[in-house]
């Protein structure tokens, strides 16, 4: 018997063909797209290795497509992992860097604190005003200044029991340190206020004495000028126990209750050991600053000092 063998179609296959083709160069070229376009190969085009892509990938958008957009910087990912890192600070954390360490190993965590507390310029330089809304958390230092005519209107008289004579201060600062000094005092501790409030006239005549006798430069490192003074705020006290002065009060018993209680009752200390860069005045042991129970314990629980705690946690 014989079949007729049956001829097949040749244009739909080349149609079918042809389909599938279009169809695989659409898929290619959509992925070329996303490739070209992708984050990924943008910071690679930017001079990011492999490895430090995978490291910005996993951050904020606003920083990936800072790192895109601007030039290699071999400080970028270290500087935005510090934990203290402030977005609008990152220039003068690059200023910084170039101007200070050259080709010397760079400190992230120092230079982060420097320049969110303004350390990076000469004291008494770039200054402002103060917030006094922030009430008790107002921050005065070098950079911060209380408003030319400020004085409080709370200032009262301290009890020689609790201080050497001619001490005044706020009225809820004078309460909290009862507070402290009978809770001290029940684990046989004395406490004894040496200084307190100073007024701004009080405050010129301390700054100019040190100026006249020592000159500028001791005087800035050991005193504040006036309007620039916590002792103005009202919400400081240099605190001691008899028998000690500035000279020795670190090695009493007195200054490790402090050390160990003092933010229950609201204070900290306000110039620690190992941090005169930042805050700009030499180590003391004597010196708290009242900032209100719940505030003191975040800055204690925090470890930073004052200047830091406020730069990234209330002023940011």
């Amino acid at each position: 018997m014989y079949y007729k063998k049956r001829r097949i179609k040749k244009g739909p296959i080349i149609i079918l063909g042809g389909i599938i083709l279009l169809i695989i160069l659409i898929i290619v070229g959509v992925n070329l797209y996303k490739h070209y376009t992708s984050d990924e190969y943008k910071l690679g085009e930017a001079g990011y290795s492999e490895k430090e892509i995978k490291q910005i990938l996993k951050m904020d958008p606003k920083y990936i497509n800072y790192a895109i957009n601007h030039k290699y910087e071999d400080d970028f990912i270290a500087l935005v992992n510090e934990k203290y890192f402030i977005w609008k600070n990152y220039d003068a954390y690059i200023k910084y860097i170039d101007d200070v360490y050259g080709d010397k190993k760079v400190d992230y965590n120092l230079v982060v604190a420097t320049v969110n507390t303004r350390s990076n310029y000469k004291p008494y330089t770039h200054t402002e005003e103060t917030d006094m809304d922030k009430g008790n958390a107002i921050l005065v230092n070098k950079y911060y200044h209380l408003p030319s005519n400020y004085a409080p209107d709370d200032i009262v008289e301290m009890s020689n029991w609790y201080s050497y004579p001619d001490n005044r201060i706020r009225k809820n600062v004078y309460n909290a340190f009862i507070e402290m000094f009978n809770a001290a005092k029940e684990d046989g501790i004395t406490l004894i206020v040496n200084s307190s409030y100073r007024d701004h006239d009080t405050q010129k005549q301390i700054y100019d004495d040190y100026e006249s006798n020592q000159g500028k430069a001791y005087a800035d490192k050991y005193a504040a000028r006036p309007d620039y003074s916590e002792h103005q705020t009202g919400l400081a006290l240099d605190i001691f126990t008899p028998g000690a002065g500035m000279a020795n009060f670190e090695d009493t018993e007195a200054f490790r209750w402090l050390q160990e209680n003092s933010y229950k009752y609201g204070f900290i200390l306000r110039y620690p050991k190992d941090k005169e860069d930042i805050t700009g005045y030499s180590y003391e042991a004597w010196h708290y600053r009242f900032l209100g129970k719940s505030l003191a314990k975040k800055v204690y629980d925090s470890g930073l000092t004052y200047d830091e705690y406020y730069a990234y946690y209330l002023e940011k």
